[in-house]
């Protein structure tokens, strides 16, 4: 199985200066990079000064196609392999938190910040490009024409032994949460368990709540778990979904000091409250699209976790006064069917698609990634239907 912060090595391979002279004494270099490990492989590149400093993202495309020119005169390009995994460890400038996901990140997992993806660059990384910078300069100033060697094989074989270190060590760090951006089908490994796609911006809140949380519930009622727990456990696990939402608003729009305090210090059991507030500050609609039959339902339902969660079940007057329900007497033990925690399931699906809907209009994501992902699935929809 594996573990949380486990350290995963680099995919190794060897960089080749060829250093030469010209009969003007003008010194230059050639670079090639190999790679023969059994391990996924992926190569990028940035510009970077002498001293070591990345300044621009290298577009390396394909056979043929030519770079896109250095921003500076006297830029040194750098290739850089990603770990044994074909993932890169990233370090946002902003917040500093580390993630891994593909090489170009757009935005923060984290803080949402936005800059180049070769300000994403891990501290590792960062290392190494000086390692990288001061080896090509020692080469081009002291060392006789032929080639020097970066052998990020030598890194690689460390990973996981005692001893000392190469000086230019680069390993990566498995963190906590992997998931693939629904949005843009980006590999994110973040801390914790909610965030937002390195590459696009899109939360993974409601994909992890429809695709996680509820049909879990659902196994749960299949194997004959009571309904009544289940529909306790649905309703906290919605709250949990606001909550996060909540505090991503908190953190990106301006608000009164009075509203922080209720994003971010109470629950959101009630409903009815929810709808109002999120209406009513944000114009986000709880239940839009959604029959006010259903939503009545959804409401009672919410004010019996309380029952269920503090009561055993037991009907108290505060479930009479905020329900106003008059099925049911004090004292009385109630009961939930499969079908009304199932009712109550899709309920709050609909709920937390319009939440996250509306919350990326408010905070949208980056469209360019989301767009090309559309296109290839539309490409290989095309391609097997032999059009």
């Amino acid at each position: 199985m594996s573990k949380e912060f486990e350290e995963i090595g680099h995919s190794g391979g060897k960089i080749t200066f060829r250093i030469v002279t010209d009969p003007g004494g003008r010194r230059a270099f050639q670079v090639t990079i190999s790679s023969d490990r059994p391990v996924p492989t992926v190569w990028i590149g940035v510009y970077a000064l002498p001293q070591g400093v990345p300044v621009e993202s290298i577009q390396l495309g394909g056979i043929g196609q030519l770079w896109n020119p250095a921003p500076f005169p006297g830029c040194w390009p750098v290739m850089i392999a990603s770990d044994s995994e074909g993932k890169f460890g990233h370090n946002c400038p902003s917040c500093r938190a580390y993630w891994r996901s593909g090489p170009w990140p757009n935005i923060c997992p984290y803080c949402r910040v936005k800059a180049a993806g070769y300000q994403f660059l891990s501290e590792a990384q960062h290392r190494y490009v000086r390692h990288y910078c001061e080896v090509l300069a020692d080469a081009l100033e002291s060392k006789p024409d032929g080639e020097v060697i970066i052998d990020m094989d030598a890194v690689a074989d460390a990973v996981g032994k005692e001893g000392e270190k190469p000086s230019f060590y680069v390993s990566e760090q498995k963190q906590q949460r992997k998931f693939t951006c629904t949005a843009c089908e980006e590999f994110n490994d973040i801390l914790g368990r909610f965030g937002y796609c390195s590459l696009c911006g899109t939360r993974n809140d409601l994909a992890d709540f429809e695709e996680q949380t509820i049909p879990a519930i659902r196994e749960r009622l299949k194997a004959g778990n009571a309904p009544e727990d289940c529909v306790r456990d649905a309703v906290a696990s919605f709250d949990s979904f606001v909550a996060q939402v909540a505090k991503q608003l908190v953190e990106m729009v301006p608000l009164t000091d009075r509203r922080k305090k209720r994003l971010t210090t109470q629950r959101f059991h009630n409903l009815h409250e929810v709808r109002e507030t999120f209406k009513n500050w944000f114009d986000i609609d709880v239940c839009a699209e959604m029959k006010e039959d259903e939503c009545q339902a959804t409401a009672l339902m919410f004010l019996r976790r309380h029952v269920y969660e503090h009561n055993g079940g037991e009907v108290d007057q505060k479930y009479l006064d905020d329900s106003g329900d008059t099925t049911v007497r004090l004292k009385q033990r109630i009961h939930e069917t499969q079908e009304d925690a199932h009712s109550l399931l899709n309920a709050l699906v609909k709920m937390a698609r319009n939440i996250h809907g509306t919350f990326h209009v408010l905070l949208p994501p980056i469209s360019e990634p989301i767009e090309a992902f559309a296109e290839r699935k539309e490409r290989i929809a095309r391609h097997r239907r032999g059009s």
